[in-house]
This record gives C-alpha cells, structure tokens and sequence, in this order.
C-alpha cells in the first residue's frame, strides 16, 4: 500500500471520527436537555407540592391568622431552607404572616392582578412589599383568601445552578403568565441551541433547558482531549486494517494469477431436466478453484475480486478452453448438447475481447454449434453502451453463439432493453421459485414471468428448484426446463460423464445443456 494512499486513508479516518464525534455530543446535548427539563420540573414540583399540602392542610384545621395557624407558619419557615415567608391574603390585603399579624395593607396593583378574577394556582417573579427583596411567589387559593409563599431567590439560583451550569446546560423558569420567573432574562438576546422545555401537570409554570453557542463550545473542549484520544486510536485502527485489507487483496490477486497460471480453474456439472419429464436435458457449469492441496473455493471468495481486477476474462477463456475438450466427450454420446457460459456486459462491450472469445470458438470444433453465453440480470446494463453490446453479441451470433438472461426478475432490464437484446432464453430466480408455493403473489408473479417469455419467443428455465411441490409448481406454469437440488447437486465432469451415459444407456435422457455460471 503507497504512503500516500496511508495518508489519505489516515486523514480520511480522522475526519470521519470528528463527524462522529459531532454527531455524538449533538445527540448527548439533546439527550442532556431533555433529561434536565425533566429533572428540573418534577424536583419543582415536589417542593411546591409539599409546600401546598401543607397550608392546604392547615387551612382545613385552624381559623386563618389565629394564634395556632400563626405560630404553624413560623414553624414552617423556620424549619424550611427555601421559604423567606408565608402571609395569608383575603380581599385584595395582608391579613397576617408567619411572624406577625401584619397591618391590613394592600396588595400593590401589580400582586394583585395575579389573583384578581383567578381562584387556581398563581406563580410569578417579584419584590416583596414586606421585605423588599426579590424572590419568585406561590400563590395557593385557600377558603376565601390566598396563602402566599416567597421562595429564597438564592436557592433558586443555587439549585438551578448545580443542575445546569455543571452540565454546561442553560435553563430557566416561566409562570403561568408565561413572563421571565428566573434566569430566564440572563440569555434573551441568545439564540438557545437544542431547547427543550416541559409544562407542569400539577402547577402553573414551565421549564426550559438547552445551550447556548459559548456553552455548547465548552462542551466540545470538554470532552476534546477524550475524543482526540479516541479518533487517533480509531483512526490508526481503521489504518491498519484498511492496510491489511489492501495487502490480502493484492495477495488474492497474486494467488489467483497463479492459479490462472495453473490451470486451477475448473468445473462442476449441475443437472438441468425437463419439468414436464425429469429428463436430463444438460448441466450447468459452476466454477471452482482447486487448489494443489485439494482443497475447494468457493467462487464467492474470488469471483468479485477476479471481476474487479479483470482477472475473470482470462479464467472465462480457460474455462471455454477446457469446457471445449470436456464437450467433445458429451458430443460422442449426445451430439445436440449445447455450452453456456456466463459473462458480463463490459466483456461483450469490448472489442478485443469479443474477437478473443471469436477465435477460442473458431479453434475448437466443438464450440461452433451449440454454444450460448449468459448475461446476470442483477447486473446493470446502465453503464455500458447499448450499441457496443449489441454489436458484441451480433458478432458473436454470426459464429453460432447464442444468448441468455439469468436471474431474471430480479435486476436492472427493463422490456426495452430485453427487446433490444433480444435473448434466447431466460432463466427465472430461484428466489421467485422458493416462495412459489406458499405465496399467492409470487406464483402470480412466476406465471407473468412466463407469459412475458413465451411472448418474447425465449424459452424459459427455472433455477433453484430443490423440493418435489416447486418442481410440480413449475411444471404446471409451462416452464420447459429446471434445475437444482432437487434433480441432483454439482459435480465435477467425470461424475457427471457418468452418470449422463448411464441415462442415455436406459434411454432417460436427449439433449443435455452444459451450463456454466460463476457466482454459485
């Protein structure tokens, strides 16, 4: 791997560790708003809750301002760190306190209009008449008058302060009247990034939580020196293994060379019979690497990177090649067998390719009848030129060759590509083959699939048949030819030799198809 292909990749997973770090702090800073807001509110609500029982419950025992309700409120705030007092008001005036009965004074017009005409819960932020000093007011309606609590202002500012500061978090308070009650006023001219606030079921006020820009700032220094240690150990990891991926493919690459180089492609033979008969009408070829050890690869492990490489060409050829001595054996015993090979759109595309396969075909005599090559339709046509494939494969029809579609149903050919291609047979999925019996759709589906190929003169073969109700299914559709487990599973060329000589000998069999495929 080049140096500066290491760079890239480095530089590549460091910036892709800072988006995720970005993405991680956003959703940690929504999550936080979310869970003080709500934290925030219920601890509020709890104070004024217990606040509210218990003058409730002491206006439901004692006489308002009597001597025994006095000396309860005295109690109450002497054994209280939040509340500064608590008076009872009725008819618009100070009736009595938590100290003293107080002189008869009127509210101020602007305590009053927040109990005018109202007979629920009243918060609000002000200054006391009695004591002049700011705090934020809870007013409870009790019998005919109000108890009215002054909560500690420094409190507030304590207890808001340990639950959001810390935490780089802004919040606030609002009233009923949905005016600033605390804190609130600090960032007005601030835009509040992720906000979240929540109303209080029980009491009139709300609570907003979020960040503003400096806040949000200081949580990504924060947590910056954490994150740079993480994204440069990530990063050097995702590095290393980029690396060790890059070194095992060109390993691939350089192994499958050499088995190009040793002829260690080869293939195995998979029946295809007649639905209607179970007669043996041929086999598919699937490819495998055997290697000097014995062992079997499965094409899955090597086919993508033999295709990206370009490698697949010369294995196709080898497999033509060796399928052309393999198929004049098959033609001593069934001379109407016919080959098919499956290749991609790109090779057809290319001009020295085509004359390379027309020259395989032109050497071997066996190879100029009968031969078929085979598109997959979960490869896109969208990237290769129409008119060079088509000049491609009208070459090759000029040398006999015929032409199929595979997996059809599946991938990118519409109608008009199908018309334009025009292939010689079509080879259902086996995925709609599957499902076909015990899916209504499906089988809907299959039985469209045929009619669009028998309109289109192609003849039709089903893949991947392996119980006897699919096999049944695809007979009643009119399918002319299957294949799969069902019938019998890939097996190398002797064995198959075998046993079609066997069929033939008891008059079980006719035409076979040799079929090869890559990706199986």
């Amino acid at each position: 791997m080049k140096k500066n292909h290491i760079i890239k990749l480095l530089l590549l997973s460091v910036t892709l560790g800072i988006l995720i770090d970005i993405t991680w702090v956003r959703y940690q800073a929504k999550k936080r708003s979310v869970e003080t807001v709500s934290y925030l509110t219920e601890s509020m609500d709890k104070i004024l809750t217990q606040v509210d029982n218990q003058l409730t419950s002491l206006s439901n025992i004692y006489y308002p301002c009597s001597n025994e309700s006095r000396k309860k409120l005295e109690e109450m705030v002497f054994n209280s760190s939040i509340l500064k007092e608590v008076t009872y008001i009725e008819n618009g005036q100070f009736q009595c306190g938590d100290r003293n009965t107080v002189p008869l004074i009127p509210l101020n017009s602007q305590h009053l209009e927040f109990i005018t005409d109202n007979d629920n819960y009243v918060i609000y932020r002000s200054r006391s008449q009695r004591r002049n000093i700011d705090g934020v007011f809870f007013m409870i309606p009790v019998n005919n008058g109000w108890f009215r609590v002054l909560f500690d202002i420094n409190f507030i500012d304590f207890w808001v302060n340990q639950l959001t500061e810390k935490q780089y978090l802004y919040g606030c308070m609002l009233d009923n009247q949905n005016d600033l009650s605390y804190r609130c006023e600090q960032n007005q001219t601030s835009r509040i990034l992720f906000s979240r606030s929540l109303h209080s079921k029980n009491y009139p006020f709300s609570v907003v939580s979020g960040y503003t820009n400096e806040m949000l700032i200081n949580i990504y220094l924060h947590q910056l020196p954490y994150a740079t240690l993480i994204i440069l150990s990530l990063s050097g990891l995702l590095t290393l293994l980029g690396h060790a991926f890059f070194n095992w493919r060109t390993s691939l690459h350089i192994d499958i060379q050499r088995g190009i180089d040793r002829r260690e492609f080869v293939g195995f033979y998979q029946p295809i019979v007649n639905s209607q008969s179970g007669e043996w009408l041929g086999a598919e070829l699937l490819v495998r690497w055997l290697q000097p050890n014995n062992k079997i690869i499965s094409p899955a492990e090597f086919i993508p990177t033999a295709e990206q490489s370009g490698q697949i060409n010369k294995i196709t050829l080898q497999l033509l090649e060796r399928a052309a001595s393999e198929k004049e054996k098959i033609n001593s015993i069934s001379p109407d067998c016919y080959l098919s090979i499956n290749v991609t759109a790109s090779m057809i595309a290319n001009e020295s390719y085509v004359d390379s396969l027309i020259e395989m075909i032109n050497t071997h005599h066996s190879l100029q009848t009968n031969v078929t090559l085979e598109f997959t339709e979960r490869e896109t046509f969208a990237n290769i030129e129409i008119s060079a494939l088509q000049t491609g494969m009208q070459k090759l029809r000029e040398v006999g060759v015929r032409w199929a579609l595979d997996d059809f149903g599946t991938g990118y050919a519409g109608l008009s590509t199908l018309q334009a291609l025009s292939f010689d047979i079509l080879k259902i999925d086996r995925t709609f083959v599957a499902s076909s019996v015990t899916d209504a759709v499906t089988h809907s589906i299959i039985g469209n699939i045929a009619q669009m190929g028998h309109k289109l003169q192609c003849s039709l073969v089903a893949e991947g048949v392996e119980t006897i109700e699919q096999a049944k299914r695809v007979a009643q559709l009119g399918i002319q030819s299957s294949q799969g487990f069902y019938f019998d599973r890939p097996m190398p060329f002797e064995d198959f030799f075998t046993k079609l000589e066997s069929m033939l000998y008891h008059n079980q069999s006719s035409a076979p198809q040799v079929h090869i495929e890559y990706n199986n």
